[in-house]
């Protein structure tokens, strides 16, 4: 065979084992993950799962590895498989060392909560350059070459200025449109991320662009180098899943795959780590800056906006690496005849550094949201009003008032020396009555001061909500058909049953706190209490928790469409609402969809005693004013800020005051035990699950029972309902969202028809559950009812069985049944 032979052969040898070693390092850690969670089951704790998971793990790579390098390394012609298979020895430790990290300090374990998120990148940088030092100690040896020194080997040695700012430059134009559609929070949560993107980019781009392409150039072309160090980096990706299956942290390692090729082209220029580092840097943490964590939390997918974004950045990366390799081929073709001085670059490389970043910083500043977004906290007192002396006042005014005076002198008297303090110091606030507490806007550093104070019951954050410069809200379902006599789901709650008996709401006022509100849609302009229909009075009518805005408007159509469900008519065929005779008052609670405590509370104070714009709420409250009902299409989880008696009092206030809280259950199911966001999980609320307009639960209506009780209360539609949107148009959307309105705009029917019902808030709960369908449960749930934990797992599966082993009616999937506003109306009036 000839020479020439022998060596293809033998390049074919070497390419297809280091293709099988890298598989395996790519296979073996999901591998691991899936197979011990199904061998030890779901009912281990996780610490052993993880260990048990890790422990394993580091056998099955490292073992493999360290036995193929040391039977290679003195092998002739078998130098670059010893060199492959000692830089995956290193990348394996690596990640079976970071997997053990992570399962050591998961967010939210006790340790990682008793340290600063500085302390736990302190930690982990502690770990991991020791680790990155021996590492390149030991791989060379291990691959039997040790001719550079470990700073060599990890790409430390040479700084290069030229090259460092053009990765400076880079940076700037592959992150320049995250400023434009995101924006920072929190400062000390940013302090905390980019410390985070530190303590991760810097052992990673040691061991894979230092130590691992330097291995790999000693016995190949740099070419080749760069290929195989950007597939295994691909490989590595898959540890992500170690310790617990993490399939959100693999997402974002494939995220960074196009950073690589870039990576790849800048370490070939010989130029050490550093530009690497300032790349990986810039590239990772700009989009955990400027992007709400919740966004994806809540709707499962991130915003329009930064989807764009994401794509832009995956494609300048690859994009920039090919224009520098490009260039660099160009120069190197050059150099015989055009000779580049050394200051000629650097001035070159400064000017592009200098300009990419002055227009990052434009753009930043005349199109974006300058500033960050601080989170603030809330002092919660011990003592609230008690107000079960109300309930004996038969006038329903009378009743709000004095409501409305005892709250607002507990909260006078116990407040006033905190007022104090705070104005000692200089810091906004603003205090509440409705819950008797004060929200400070100040950095939550100063919580621990008032933690300890007398009579404080606890300290908790009050999370903001960064203002985004350009929101793209989830699309609702287009509406092109002409609208229908009746529509589907106002006819499956029999509501032109209760129209023909002449019934519409007239006389009651409901109010709703949402995102906010078109006030000039047609299905809602005449029906708004601030139009007389000549002019609009917004004081009294509107109150914007967030902005302050005088006029009321609606950014993400939430709002606009839920009130269309409650009262929408337009008067020329689209009557979207249960009530259409009824009037409307709004209150914006939420900022792109989010809310927090103290935004909740301030739409809640607003209700039960309205006041003009600007006006003082402890001394300019108009209880008569105040609405029959309120519409409460939204809920506060443990991420905005609620714990589950948070706004408990609030909400107790209320019903003492006759004031009627209908609660949207939630879309958490179709598990068991979902229903437990705040409001819903209140006794004092009425709360409303969502089913189809046949009456069958919709998969993602939570459920309960919570803390004994059986929730949702009542069932109402809440699949494809067309409502109005801003711009006068009109929409359909899913979710309990929609199913709460067509209670409030029932409760608003049975008020209008029978006064005495007004303000006797039991009495109208028992008669919506007296005539509505009952729809028992009569089978309890089973092991293989269980929910599967996996994104969207409501719209493939959906178990309907008795939740908390509660059967027939009520019960915690339906609760009392599927309204009917039809009998309602009847049995409201006698009949």
């Amino acid at each position: 065979m000839s020479e020439e032979k022998k060596g293809k052969r033998a390049g074919c040898s070497h390419a297809v084992v280091i293709l099988l070693m890298l598989v395996w390092l790519g296979a073996m850690p999901p591998g691991v993950a899936f197979l011990t969670r199904r061998a030890l089951g779901e009912d281990v704790a996780p610490g052993v799962l993880s260990a048990v998971a890790v422990s394993i793990t580091a056998v099955v790579l490292l073992l493999p590895f360290v036995v193929v390098a040391l039977l290679t390394r003195r092998r002739p012609g078998w130098e670059v498989i010893a060199s492959v298979a000692s830089g995956l020895v290193a990348t394996a430790g690596y990640l079976v060392l970071d997997a053990a990290m992570r399962a050591v300090l998961p967010e939210d374990s006790t340790l990682t909560s008793s340290l600063s998120i500085l302390g736990v990148c302190a930690l982990r940088l502690g770990v991991f350059v020791p680790y990155t030092a021996l590492a390149a100690w030991l791989a060379p040896r291990l691959a039997g070459m040790s001719r550079y020194t470990v700073w060599e080997w990890l790409g430390l040695t040479r700084f290069d200025g030229p090259t460092v700012l053009l990765a400076l430059a880079v940076a700037a134009l592959v992150t320049i449109l995250w400023p434009v559609t995101g924006a920072l929070g929190d400062s000390l949560t940013s302090l905390n991320i980019a410390c985070q993107t530190l303590a991760w980019a810097i052992p990673q781009v040691l061991i894979l662009w230092g130590l691992v392409f330097r291995l790999l150039t000693c016995t190949t072309r740099r070419w080749a180098a760069a290929m195989t160090t950007i597939l295994l980096y691909g490989m590595s990706t898959f540890g992500y899943l170690l310790p617990a299956a993490d399939w959100d942290a693999l997402g974002a390692g494939v995220l960074l795959l196009p950073l690589a090729f870039l990576l790849a082209e800048l370490r070939t220029r010989e130029s050490g780590v550093y530009p690497l580092l300032v790349v990986t840097f810039c590239y990772c943490v700009a989009p955990l800056l400027f992007v709400d964590p919740r966004d994806v939390i809540a709707n499962g997918i991130p915003e329009l906006q930064h989807v764009v974004s994401h794509a832009f950045a995956g494609v300048v990366v690859v994009v920039a690496a090919l224009a520098l390799w490009g260039g660099r081929l160009l120069l190197l073709a050059l150099r015989d005849r055009v000779e580049v001085p050394p200051w000629a670059r650097q001035v070159a490389a400064m000017m592009a550094a200098l300009v990419m970043w002055g227009a990052w910083a434009g753009v930043y500043v005349f199109a974006g949201e300058p500033g960050f977004a601080n989170d603030g906290f809330l002092i919660i007192l011990e003592e609230q009003a008690g107000l079960g002396a109300a309930y004996d006042i038969p006038d329903l005014e009378a009743r709000r008032q004095y409501v409305y005076d005892a709250l607002v002198e507990t909260a006078q008297r116990t407040q006033a020396p905190l007022r104090a303090e705070l104005d000692r110091l200089g810091v906004h606030y603003r205090p509440y009555y409705v819950v008797n507490m004060i929200r400070v806007d100040s950095h939550r550093g100063l919580m621990r001061r008032f933690a300890d104070w007398p009579g404080v019951a606890q300290v908790i954050r009050n999370p903001n909500v960064r203002e985004y410069p350009r929101h793209t809200p989830l699309p609702y379902g287009t509406d092109t058909a002409a609208p229908p006599e009746v529509q589907e789901n106002l006819a499956a709650i029999h509501a032109d049953e209760a129209w023909a008996l002449g019934v519409m709401g007239e006389g009651i006022v409901v109010a709703g706190q949402d995102t906010g509100y078109d006030w000039t849609h047609p299905a809602l302009k005449s029906h708004y209490r601030g139009w007389d229909g000549q002019r609009a009075d917004h004081d009294y009518n509107w109150h914007d928790a967030w902005d302050d805005a005088v006029v009321p408007f609606d950014a993400d159509a939430h709002g606009t469409h839920t009130m269309g469900t409650v009262l929408g008519d337009d008067g020329a065929g689209n009557r979207t609402g249960v009530a259409p005779g009824a009037q409307w008052i709004g209150c914006r609670n939420m900022r792109r969809g989010f809310g927090n405590p103290g935004a909740y509370a301030e739409c809640m104070e607003f209700f039960l005693a309205p006041y003009p714009h600007g006006g003082d709420p402890f001394a300019e409250g108009e209880v008569r004013l105040a609405p029959h009902v309120i519409n409460n299409s939204w809920g506060c989880p443990d991420f905005e800020g609620c714990f589950p008696d948070t706004l408990k009092p609030a909400v107790e206030a209320l019903r003492a005051a006759g004031i009627m809280m209908v609660v949207s259950a939630g879309n958490d199911g179709p598990a068991c035990a979902t229903a437990i966001e705040v409001p819903a999980n209140y006794n004092a609320v009425f709360s409303v699950g969502a089913v189809s307009n046949d009456g069958d639960i919709v998969g993602f209506s939570s459920r309960g029972p919570v803390d004994g009780l059986i929730k949702p209360d009542v069932t109402a539609p809440g699949a494809y309902v067309r409502s109005s949107v801003p711009g006068g148009e009109y929409r359909w959307a899913g979710g309990t969202s929609m199913a709460g309105p067509h209670v409030a705009g029932l409760v608003a029917l049975l008020w209008s028809v029978n006064p005495t019902l007004a303000g006797d808030v039991d009495a109208t709960e028992a008669l919506i559950c007296q005539t509505a369908l009952p729809k028992p449960v009569e089978n309890v749930c089973t092991v293989a009812d269980d929910v599967p934990e996996e994104p969207f797992g409501a719209l493939i599966y959906n178990p309907v069985c008795a939740c908390g082993d509660v059967t027939g009616v009520p019960n915690n999937v339906y609760g009392c049944g599927f309204i009917d506003a039809g009998s309602a109306v009847r049995a409201a009036l006698g009949q």
